[in-house]
């Protein structure tokens, strides 16, 4: 008996033990470190849980009375805060924890810092529409008024939010309603021009009201303005960047001298159109937050690393934010995050996970490729489905000249740019290594064929095939399908022998529907995986069936009915049998070009496009000169038969449309009403 009580007090001592000394990362849920998780990209593209990149350290500047800080900036040990609300710059030097300011009598409403190389100390004064540069000591040194160039423009705002200086001194200024771009001044302030615009976006509208309207008419009736840009960095190259709020896509740029925006994926940035200020890391990864905390990592290409953080909805926690309102980053990667509303900054520390990642960017930035993807391998480990990982591992093999594990990699992250060029080494490589064998293979079979030839001619070795041909073909079923190659010929006479039930059948152009529909969902889910659009994984087959049906449904019978009262001759039957016949290019032509891109690359994707047009113009005249045959019209007449079948068909959608919404209210409001009779006779 006594034993068991030893064993029991041993077991609680233990736990005890256990309690105090078990590390933070096992108690994550309870941890104040930890409170919101950390996210990256799949994959196949989807938001996925990862481990834990950056966890809070500290909060800073509780005690510092700031009031509406509008931007921080990290230089060295020190920390500066554009605090708005007072009119100040407020300094904290980190390893001493002293707090110094200055401004008080020289600024109106900072809203923008930028500390450069000589610490100097550049601030956008909102209040006072001017930029003023400070020395380190905070002596006055040059105010920046509004340019006077005549270039600059009578008219033109100048509101400077945000400020940046390259190490020539030339000055960046983000200026409210300053749609020309970043105004740019040289050190002397000079207006020296804009910088990297916005472009504007033209949409069909825009294009209908280009070809109708004069250019007065439309800067009188639609005034369309590019967006302004937000907030403004820069990293140590001098490389510009820009965060344009109120866009998806396209909010954060990174601009080339000329002002172009160079970042590779550019056009599949995971973003938000809330973002408020950015900074550059380390290693060139950009750093973006939201005005509601969500912070995103990007390496240098725009590819997701991490996103974190978030917004304190019911209570307030370090971590999270009210209103964040500046980033900046140190030496030691370290997350400086401003929250304007509570007046404090918050610190994230990244973990062992984070500088993994870190540190293997670095490394392949440095050509350091096989320790680079050795690390990547080990992150893999702890996160099989980072995109971001496969794709760095996939870089490193491509560089290291392993271009079948680069090809592995990428189609896992999901690069298709990537793994076009991979695939170009590798089909280079085989051709190289093989076309000397093709070469001999193709003369063995023009010799070979040649020589078959004139051994038929003189013993007729091949009486037996063309019998079985023969005897196939005079299968009428198989003679009426294989009549489709007839249209690529003579379209006017197959349509003509179609509408006189000389060639072809219902049953046939039934079997030609089918066969067009295999087809279409071949090209539409089953491209080459440089090519594809869609994932069957991901589709359904009957939204596809749909997507193909639907369409040629109320084509064939919009037709007939507009041709039976546009004294039109064809027969329901004869438009059936037409609009199948019509689709003989797509049936015939469409599964060599899904061949086509199993073997091209992006940089032959001019193939695919061209063919894809060639294929859809050729249907669709077949589809007009079967619409004039059958019908008997003239090319007028059918033009007009075409826009009055196109119109029958948009009017039967919207009508569909309208009664599936009301029979949709109907069933809501009959099971409302059938729940409140049930409820009150209970």
């Amino acid at each position: 008996m006594k034993l068991h009580k030893y064993n029991l007090i041993f077991i609680l001592s233990a736990v005890i033990i256990l309690m105090f000394f078990t590390p933070i990362s096992s108690a994550r849920a309870d941890n104040e470190n930890a409170t919101a998780y950390t996210y990256t990209i799949s994959e196949d593209g989807q938001w996925v849980r990862t481990q834990d990149a950056y966890l809070v350290s500290t909060i800073l500047f509780k005690d510092a009375g700031l009031k509406k800080p509008e931007d921080i900036c990290i230089k060295g040990d020190n920390i500066y805060i554009a605090d708005s609300g007072n009119s100040r710059i407020v300094i904290l030097n980190k390893r001493t924890g002293i707090f110094s300011s200055f401004g008080e009598n020289s600024l109106n409403s900072p809203t923008g810092i930028y500390v450069d190389d000589d610490n100097d100390i550049w601030v956008a004064d909102y209040g006072l529409k001017e930029v003023l540069r400070f020395s380190p000591n905070g002596t006055l040194l040059k105010r920046y008024k509004r340019p006077t160039s005549i270039i600059f423009g009578i008219k033109a705002n100048f509101n400077p939010k945000k400020v940046v200086v390259d190490k020539k001194k030339n000055i960046y200024i983000v200026s409210e309603g300053s749609y020309d771009g970043i105004i740019q001044l040289s050190e002397e302030g000079d207006f020296l021009g804009y910088f990297g615009a916005n472009r504007i976006s033209v949409t069909p509208l825009d294009v209908i009201r280009n070809i109708f309207f004069t250019e007065a008419q439309q800067a009188q009736l639609f005034h369309k303005i590019p967006q302004t840009f937000y907030n403004v960095a820069i990293d140590e190259k001098g490389l510009v960047y820009t965060i344009t709020q109120s866009v998806k896509g396209d909010a954060i740029k990174k601009h080339s001298v000329s002002g172009k925006n160079i970042l590779k994926n550019a056009s599949k940035m995971v973003d938000e159109q809330n973002f408020v200020d950015l900074t550059i890391g380390n290693y060139n990864q950009i750093y973006a937050v939201t005005e509601t905390g969500l912070i995103y990592e990007y390496d240098s290409e725009g590819n997701l690393i991490f996103s974190f953080g978030g917004m304190a909805i019911s209570t307030e926690r370090n971590g999270l934010f009210t209103v964040a309102s500046g980033i900046a980053v140190d030496n030691n990667e370290n997350v400086y995050v401003l929250d304007k509303e509570r007046a404090i900054v918050h610190v994230f520390s990244p973990t062992a996970f984070a500088s993994m990642t870190h540190k293997a960017l670095n490394l392949f930035e440095n050509g350091r490729y096989v320790e680079s993807a050795q690390l990547w391998d080990q992150i893999l480990k702890l996160n099989s489905r980072s995109q971001i990982a496969n794709n760095g591992i996939g870089k490193a093999y491509f560089q290291t000249g392993d271009y079948y594990k680069a090809s592995e990699y990428f189609k896992k992250a999901n690069n298709k740019i990537d793994y076009s060029d991979a695939y170009w080494e590798i089909r280079n490589t085989w051709l190289q290594n093989n076309i000397g064998n093709i070469l001999i293979l193709c003369a063995l079979l023009w010799l070979v064929w040649h020589i078959a030839k004139a051994l038929d001619k003189r013993y007729r070795i091949f009486d037996f095939v063309r019998n079985v041909n023969k005897s196939i073909v005079d299968i009428k079923i198989i003679n009426d399908i294989g009549y489709m190659f007839n249209f690529i010929k003579h379209p006017i006479d197959s349509f003509y022998y179609i509408r006189h039930d000389e060639k072809g059948s219902t049953v046939a152009a039934t079997i030609l529907y089918i066969l067009g529909l295999l087809v279409f969902v071949l090209s539409y889910l089953f491209m080459g995986f440089m090519f594809s659009t869609h994932d069957p994984r991901d589709t359904s087959y009957i939204y596809v069936i749909m997507l193909f049906a639907v369409p040629i449904i109320l084509w064939v019978f919009s037709n007939y009915l507009v041709s039976s009262i546009n004294e039109g001759e064809g027969r329901l039957k004869d438009v059936y049998n037409a609009t199948a016949y019509a689709m003989s290019p797509m049936i015939i032509f469409m599964p060599v070009v899904v061949a086509l891109s199993y073997v091209l690359t992006l940089n032959e994707a001019f193939v695919i496009q061209f063919s894809n047009v060639i294929i859809l113009t050729w249907c669709s005249i077949m589809l007009f000169i079967g619409t004039k045959e059958i019908h008997d019209y003239s090319v007028s007449g059918t033009i007009k038969n075409i826009l009055l079948t196109l119109f029958l068909m948009f009017i039967v959608v919207i009508a569909f449309s309208i009664l599936y919404m009301l029979g949709d209210e109907a069933v809501n409001f009959l099971y409302t009403f059938i729940k409140e009779a049930l409820y009150r006779l209970e």
